[in-house]
């Protein structure tokens, strides 16, 4: 077993203590002082140079590492925070130191400093080391688990701080408790439960017991409102005369027949196909003479020149001259602004080339610069002010070639639009002439009287047709008038013959709901009784567990599993002296039962660490403990720390 102890510890700016110096030298020893004379503060200094925390587990950002006046704030906000502590393992000396010191700086534009944050810095026998460093050569002292530290250095975290179900898993560890699926295989009784929970653990497979029985609960809950409710709409549809009502149905159905056919013989009656087909003739007729007539006044027109051409053309042209002129006014707009532009380069040109190097002052102190930096500095501005002259120089020159292509087009532009002018002038010339000469073309010979002939007999049939139509009408609404009375009455029949369907349908599901309950009691049984052994299998596993576990302790014992009032078991891990509660033991019982736990799991962890007792005051007689121990006394004439070796 590996085996730490502390030889000194030496806190600076750490909480209440200015400078505090411990010289254990290995030994135990008993610090004894007043309230608020910072003896738990020697527990946190060691925590916090390990792990950056206080004995609570608390990390920097929740704690006052630095010394506070009486109103909680920083006494001096310059002072180092240092702790450092040399330890022995094994004979092998170790020497850890951790600082913390903040940062002010100025930020720019201000001269008022500003708290910028934290740092810290870390030493391995004195020697400076980087973070990783420093925490990996306190892996290798202590071990990877700061639970481990915390388990071993302070008498009440594994009993009453440590969460019970971690608690638990650590001394299942300890004593080497078999899973629960190898404890079930000792015992035939259970391979049912093992086989249905599957990979599942028993706490687990609980809960998913439990919610399927909730399921089934809310259906043998639910289902008897449900059937009786559907017993009551069965009784309901029973009463209904459904062997009546198909009846009248049938005789419904004959009468709408009957109606329909004679519907049918009223409109072959009534037929105005002669009459239709009469005046589709006539139509063909009167559109072959309006065609031939159209042809005959069209050769006439041929012979016309073709004006409306004229006119389509003379619109075009006048089109084409607006977009032309929108195009030129474009242009022009655009030769003045590169005008201004090449105006203002030639300005900005005259104004840079105007800059003279004035010299220059030291930012800083305000001295002139010596003679090379001022001939640096006279060549960088000349450098400068030749690239700006050369840049104005590029950009005037390229607006001047395009304002000179832009004129190139203004020409052309204006050229072509004394072009079009020209033709405008000359086609509106052409349809004038066109126009003073109108020609109105004249019909084929009789085409008015056959025209006029066509029309009227159209107009004869037309009225015939209209007579017929309404010869029957009176008898056709009478009809229809009947057939809407019979679809009314044949609705009326048919909703009481859809009764049988839905009566069908509600034992249908009045079945289902049986059957549904009957499944849910079946299952509801097989679940109770996978929870019976589950519970059936804790009662067993707590033969053993318990015994197992509670032979590994002097002092205290652990009670694992509490039955409950429904026959259940519950898991816990509640720790006991004498059967009492840990939580209602005095002072010096729950000291003497924490070294007792701290004994055993020493060996567990195979470490020795040193043990700080707080309280020590409030017992007589310590358990006899292996490890270095320092107990902190609460002792009203001692205003300063003082210390007391044991061994």
């Amino acid at each position: 077993m590996k085996s730490i102890v502390i030889e000194k510890l030496t806190m600076e700016n750490f909480k209440c203590h200015r400078h505090f110096v411990l010289e254990l030298g290995g030994r135990s020893a008993a610090l004894f002082g007043d309230n608020a004379t910072g003896k738990s503060s020697v527990y946190d200094a060691l925590t916090w140079l390990l792990f950056g925390k206080d004995s609570k587990g608390n990390g920097e950002k929740n704690i006052d590492i630095k010394p506070l006046d009486q109103e909680g704030n920083v006494k001096d906000h310059e002072a180092v925070t240092a702790v450092e502590a040399v330890f022995s393992c094994d004979g092998e000396q170790l020497s850890l130191k951790r600082t913390l010191r903040e940062v002010w700086a100025t930020k720019r534009g201000s001269s008022t400093l500003s708290f910028e944050g934290n740092t810290s810095d870390y030493y391995v026998n004195r020697v400076p080391c980087k973070k990783y460093e420093f925490e990996r050569r306190i892996a290798q002292l202590f071990g990877d688990s700061e639970k481990a530290w915390r388990v071993l250095t302070s008498v009440g975290y594994f009993a009453s701080e440590m969460e019970w179900k971690e608690r638990r898993r650590m001394l299942f560890d300890l004593a080497g408790i078999r899973s629960d699926k190898d404890i079930m295989e000792t015992d035939k009784r259970f391979v049912p439960l093992m086989e249905a929970m599957g990979k599942l653990t028993v706490d687990d497979y609980r809960k998913v017991l439990n919610s399927q029985r909730k399921g089934l609960q809310d259906v043998r809950r639910e289902n008897p409102a449900k059937l009786e409710a559907l017993g009551e709409v069965e009784r309901e549809l029973q009463q209904a005369d459904l062997d009546a009502a198909r009846v009248q149905q049938d005789q419904l159905n004959a009468a709408k027949e009957t109606v329909h056919r004679q519907l049918a013989a009223l409109g072959q009656e009534g037929s105005s196909d002669k009459q239709e087909k009469e005046i589709l003739q006539l139509m063909l007729e009167l559109s072959e003479l309006e065609s031939e007539n159209r042809a005959y006044r069209e050769e006439q027109l041929r012979k016309m020149p073709d004006v409306s051409a004229q006119k389509r053309s003379l619109v075009k042209l006048d089109l084409s001259r607006k977009r032309s002129v929108d195009r030129l006014n474009r242009l022009e707009a655009d030769v003045r602004r590169l005008d201004a532009g090449i105006a203002a380069a030639r300005d900005r040109w005259i104004g840079v080339n105007g800059e003279i190097f004035q010299g220059g002052d030291c930012p800083v102190c305000g001295q002139t610069l010596p003679m090379e930096q001022l001939m640096a500095a006279k060549q960088r501005f000349e450098a400068q002010k030749q690239r700006q002259l050369d840049e104005i120089q590029r950009s005037a020159e390229a607006q001047k070639e395009a304002q000179a292509q832009q004129q190139e087009e203004i020409r052309q532009l204006k050229e072509s639009l004394e072009e079009e002018q020209r033709s405008m002038e000359l086609l509106t010339a052409e349809i004038q002439a066109a126009e003073m000469a109108q020609f109105t073309p004249k019909d084929l010979p009789d085409y008015a009287a056959k025209k006029a002939d066509i029309n009227g007999r159209i107009a004869a049939l037309e009225a015939e047709k209209q007579r017929l139509k309404e010869g029957i009408a009176q008898a056709d609404e009478e009809l229809r008038s009947k057939l809407r009375t019979i679809n009314q009455d044949l609705k009326t029949v048919q909703e009481e013959l859809a009764k049988e369907q839905t009566l069908r349908s509600v034992r249908e599901k009045m079945e289902l709901l049986r059957q549904e309950s009957r499944k849910a009691a079946a299952e509801m049984e097989r679940l109770d009784g996978l929870m019976f052994l589950m519970d059936e299998f804790l009662r067993y596993k707590v033969g053993f567990v318990e015994d197992t576990v509670n032979d590994l302790f002097k002092l205290a014992k652990f009670r694992l599993f509490r039955e409950q009032a429904n026959g259940g078991v519950e898991e816990r891990c509640d720790v006991t002296l004498n059967g009492v509660p840990y939580e209602s033991l005095n002072s010096g019982a729950k000291i003497n039962v924490g070294i007792d736990l701290i004994n055993t799991l020493s060996e567990f962890f195979g470490l020795q660490v040193p043990l700080f007792i707080d309280n020590a005051e409030s017992v007589t007689s310590l358990e006899k403990l292996e490890a270095q121990r320092i107990r902190l006394v609460v002792s009203e004439k001692d205003k300063e720390l003082r210390c007391e070796y044991e061994n």
